[in-house]
């Protein structure tokens, strides 16, 4: 009869779709069908093309690869038994595997509607059993099919004969695949490549290597579930095997109940351990990529309860003003309340709400908070999901860029006035000079004209220092010891350090490098800083010392202008180089705000760099760097 069955005769009219990403990847499956009377093949090798047949010539029967390109087998299954392709929802699906050889491929297989699955290397009278028995049932026994649909694999390693046999005709029964292996060397190499689902392991109490083995299995596939059998009257050593990781046992000699009992709670303590072992890995994932999130991430119930915050989210949180509940739970922070997020998101449904929180007290930082709902399995709100993003940086770019466009305007507009102003100041000066020369001038008179010419050098003065920070100015670079400027300017104002009771410490590195720089410029830049610190000692009630140092280095030369004044505040550090600030709640901060932007333009057109190190009430200290010659 299958002889007959299967023979070339047997031409019988069913159509078949055979997709694979590689026709040949799990042999000549279409050239094999064929020989057995299946002359319709189908041959697809995407998803695309498994459902352009299925839409143009509906088939009988389906053997998908479940590593298939566009839309693998899986997917491709559950769209047609979702009934989404038109006649699809009744076609058997086989699927076969080339790399899931694990239970849950099969609990997956099943999950999504499949007839079968087939593990490779494919046995192509399995899958020539399965097509009969889904499209013509009344020609092949109904038995042969259910073993090979979903078959679990079952290694037996013992070296007992008469228990090997009688475990083998139980579980073939029962429709089990059946490895058996007889040594411990053979056991462990079988286990890496088969990976069965269960094994029987044959105790013999007489030696310990049992126990050695049972954890060598536990530790390599602790998923497995491992059967140990022992000799009836051995059963106080049962609680021994189980302690080394035995799941179940049976006592010799057994019956073909006992084992079908047994095989089928070990499938479902299988199946059981698969699935916590997938949610584990899922959750290790999970944790790990929100753990190494840039972004902070909160999850909360609807009351504010944390039940899951990131190590950035830990971070953040230290930034905001947080006010919780006397049970802990956060009940809002800064001019956000949890109560209008959740009626935001659950009563008026929006997808999600944003906000922004900007926070001054420790440290100026600019944050972007998202909202959004947390949802059940069954679409029931199981709280909010808060994401904290860092945007302080964004915000110090944006900033930068308006500070650059609106010193490029300045600078254009300074350099067109002061183009403007230059020579009127300068035919008022040579007015003033011709009428100082006349001999009848009176008294009164020059005094007004020296007067008139103070001031107007005093004007030319500030449009050269405009022009310097717009940097509209000619550099006259020539070499110079930074030393002989420092000593120069701290000989001519020696009487009014002495005047203000200011002590002057010199550190000056008599191996100091030659720079090539503007002298006067530079000049200028040291007396400002210096008369800055003297000015913001004046009031204070310490010791008064200036400590000027000199460091040469590789390709740069550092001067250090220190003071013990009362400091500068922490969030002025990043901004007193900036045109027209000025620190109005620190009683020694005067002008115009000028002074130092000019000195930091200065540094800059000599390639430099010029910062700030201060905390309150510890002075401060002005850094310069200059490239060496």
């Amino acid at each position: 009869m299958h002889s007959d069955l299967f023979g070339l005769g047997s031409m019988i009219h069913t159509k078949i779709l055979f997709a694979a990403d590689t026709i040949e990847k799990y042999g000549d499956v279409a050239g094999y069908l064929r020989q057995k009377g299946f002359p319709e093949i189908m041959i697809a090798t995407n998803g695309d093309e498994v459902l352009r047949h299925l839409n143009d010539h509906t088939p009988d029967f389906a053997v998908l690869d479940v590593n298939l390109p566009v839309l693998n087998g899986f997917q491709l299954c559950r769209i047609m038994k979702s009934g989404a392709i038109k006649n699809s929802i009744n076609i058997p699906v086989v699927l076969l595997s080339g790399t899931d050889k694990t239970y849950l491929a099969s609990q997956l297989a099943k999950s999504v509607g499949a007839y079968g699955i087939l593990h490779a290397p494919i046995a192509m009278e399995d899958l020539l059993h399965l097509i009969y028995h889904a499209c013509h049932p009344k020609k092949v026994p109904a038995d042969k099919a259910r073993v090979v649909q979903y078959p679990v694999k079952v290694m037996v390693a013992a070296n007992d004969a008469n228990t090997v046999r009688i475990l083998e005709q139980i579980m073939s029964a029962e429709g089990y695949e059946i490895l058996v292996v007889s040594d411990t060397k053979e056991a462990m190499s079988a286990l890496e490549i088969e990976k069965p689902q269960i094994i029987f392991l044959l105790l013999n109490v007489t030696t310990g290597n049992e126990l050695d083995i049972l954890k060598r299995i536990k530790n390599a596939m602790p998923e497995t579930i491992i059967v140990v059998t022992v000799e009836r009257g051995s059963e106080v050593m049962i609680i021994k095997f189980m302690k080394a990781g035995a799941d179940d046992y049976i006592i010799r000699p057994f019956d073909e109940k006992t084992v079908a009992g047994v095989c089928k709670n070990a499938i479902k303590k299988y199946q059981m351990n698969c699935l916590g072992k997938h949610v584990n890995e899922v959750e290790l994932k999970f944790h790990s990529m929100i753990e190494g999130m840039v972004d902070g991430v909160i999850l909360m119930d609807t009351h504010g309860k944390m039940t899951l915050i990131n190590r950035a989210g830990r971070e953040m949180l230290g930034y905001l003003d947080i006010r919780r509940a006397e049970d802990g739970s956060i009940v809002g922070f800064h001019n956000i309340e949890i109560k209008e997020i959740c009626n935001e998101i659950f009563v008026k449904k929006q997808r999600y709400i944003s906000c922004e929180i900007h926070t001054k007290e420790n440290e100026e930082k600019y944050f972007v908070v998202i909202a959004s709902p947390l949802r059940g399995v069954a679409g029931e709100k199981a709280g909010i999901i808060v994401v904290l993003r860092d945007v302080t940086r964004e915000y110090q770019l944006q900033h930068q860029v308006v500070k650059t466009e609106r010193l490029y305007a300045v600078s254009n507009l300074i350099a067109g006035a002061a183009h403007e102003l230059n020579n009127p100041l300068a035919g008022i000066q040579l007015c003033a000079d011709l009428v100082l020369n006349e001999p009848s001038i009176s008294e009164k008179a020059k005094k007004y004209l020296n007067r008139i010419q103070k001031e107007t050098d005093q004007i030319q003065s500030v449009i050269k220092s405009l022009l310097t920070l717009t940097g509209n100015y000619t550099l006259s670079k020539e070499p110079v010891n930074p030393n002989d400027i420092l000593e120069e300017i701290v000989e001519q104002k020696s009487d009014q350090f002495e005047y203000a009771n200011i002590a002057i410490f010199k550190f000056l590195d008599e191996k100091l490098p030659i720079v090539f720089v503007d002298k006067n410029q530079v000049r200028r830049v040291f007396l400002d800083l210096i008369e800055n610190a003297c000015a913001s000692m004046g009031e204070g009630k310490n010791e008064k010392r200036l400590t000027i140092r000199t460091e040469g280095q590789r390709e740069k030369v550092r001067i250090l202008i220190s003071d013990t004044g009362p400091g500068i505040p922490k969030e002025y550090l990043t901004r007193i180089f900036e045109p027209f600030f000025t620190a109005k709640n620190i009683k020694h901060s005067k002008g115009t705000g000028l002074g130092l932007s000019i000195a930091h333009s200065i540094v800059h057109q000599h390639s430099g760099r010029i910062y700030v190190e201060s905390e309150l009430g510890s002075g401060a200290t002005f850094v310069i760097e200059l490239p060496a010659k």
